[in-house]
């Protein structure tokens, strides 16, 4: 019998080490930098140079003159109702992403304690936050809607509601309607999030935290939360940078109504942009909104990184 010869890969391996040596390797990431520089550089740039512009397309004498920061400064000292909607949006971030953390970690921690079959529930808890944040506030739109609203007729029927009000429409129940439903669609997030880290938890800390004597509020304060540390700030990161981008449901639920009551900043950009075509400014307030965002991946990532250098052996984030 005559043996087949052995075929190996050295040579593929040669010729792609070849090819990364000819310099080939910058032309294999081309495509791909294109694309971030059309879509995202790109745009970027254009916004930066809008914003330093009077450009508006209600005003013909303002055609896109060069006006330095002169946008910047009327933000800064000449219009409150951008105050007025970028600390709406500061207390709509605060309050949901707070409650969202307390009842997701809660949530996750009753799961893992006590619930053996698992993987039905989490996929139950997918279904909020895989709706489309349009449909979300389409749905939420008819079931608080004043006159057959669903959760406006119960609300009504055990007396919790006046018979003549709307959520919607009411001012001191609309801005707890929108944090209420971004709870309840973004909640399962956080909860599946840290239910995975304390999964993929070690089991040598508790042990030898339970040998010592610790008790379990002692064990969830000094073991488990300095090792979930660095998940509970991406949690909250992902979380904080998506709520204050919200558009979406709020757009779709209030338009920013009743008056300004639910304009975070992301409506009056869009009301600036887009309804009185003042895209110089409006370029200033979407740097804005940029600006802030980046602070909190800056913020949280530094809190990431500090957490996870543990020094002298103590846990991670501790003093001597």
């Amino acid at each position: 019998m005559t043996s087949l010869p052995v075929t190996s890969n050295t040579s593929g391996k040669t010729r792609g080490a070849f090819l990364l040596d000819r310099g080939v390797g910058p032309l294999l990431v081309l495509p791909a930098t294109i694309l971030v520089v059309i879509f995202l550089v790109g745009p970027f740039y254009y916004m930066v140079y809008t914003a330093l512009t009077d450009l508006s397309f209600a005003d013909a004498t303002r055609k896109g003159a060069f006006v330095g920061f002169d946008n910047f400064r009327r933000l800064m000292r000449d219009d409150p109702l951008f105050w007025n909607s970028f600390l709406l949006t500061l207390k709509f971030v605060v309050v949901a992403v707070a409650m969202e953390f307390v009842i997701g970690f809660a949530l996750a921690l009753l799961i893992f304690k006590y619930v053996v079959r698992q993987r039905l529930l989490t996929t139950l808890l997918l279904i909020p936050m895989m709706l489309a944040p349009v449909a979300v506030g389409l749905i939420w739109r008819l079931l608080l809607q004043g006159d057959f609203g669903m959760v406006i007729y119960y609300l009504r029927a055990v007396g919790l509601l006046a018979q003549n009000a709307a959520v919607l429409s009411q001012p001191d129940l609309v801005f707890p309607a929108i944090v209420a439903i971004d709870i309840w669609q973004w909640t399962p997030f956080v909860t599946l999030v840290m239910l995975a880290g304390l999964m993929s938890l070690p089991r040598s800390p508790f042990e030898a935290a339970m040998m010592d004597g610790a008790g379990p509020l002692r064990i969830f304060l000094d073991v488990m939360l300095p090792l979930l540390r660095p998940i509970i700030a991406l949690v909250l990161l992902l979380r904080g940078i998506d709520a204050f981008k919200e558009f979406d449901k709020v757009f779709i639920m209030t338009g920013g109504g009743p008056g300004t009551l639910t304009e975070l900043v992301s409506i009056y950009a869009y009301r600036v942009n887009f309804r009185n075509w003042d895209l110089g400014y409006g370029a200033a307030v979407a740097f804005m909104v940029y600006l802030v965002v980046l602070i909190l991946c800056s913020v949280f990532y530094k809190a990431v990184y500090w957490s996870a250098k543990p020094s002298s052996g103590l846990p991670a984030g501790a003093k001597p």
